[in-house]
């Protein structure tokens, strides 16, 4: 499936942003077909940070993983979604969250 490459693709561009005392990184994003915005929040000693800098090659790895894991999940059917939350943890162990009730910005 696609939608599961694509997953994998974000955990590997954030993981390396896994250093010592980073417990989790979220990629918090809004995703439309023609532009997207995210920022990257770690948990560093039990304290969130939102938006840490993000390496550009990270950050379009990201991007375009996001991009086309709406798209094909569009593509399968799925129900529209524009915002969502990544979150990888040190463990290895990850989420996605879609939330669908928020309506697009514009």
């Amino acid at each position: 499936m696609e939608s599961s490459r694509q997953l994998e693709n974000i955990g590997i561009a954030i993981a390396p942003m896994l250093i010592a005392r980073v417990s989790e990184i979220r990629v918090v994003a809004e995703v439309h077909d023609d532009w997207l915005q995210s920022r990257y929040d770690i948990v560093n000693d039990g304290k969130l940070r939102e938006g840490v800098e993000a390496d550009q090659d990270v950050h379009r790895s990201v991007n375009d993983a996001l991009s086309a894991l709406r798209c094909d999940m569009l593509k399968e059917g799925q129900e529209e979604w524009h915002h969502c939350c990544y979150v990888l943890k040190s463990d290895g162990t990850f989420k996605m969250e879609f939330d669908r009730s928020r309506p697009p910005s514009l």
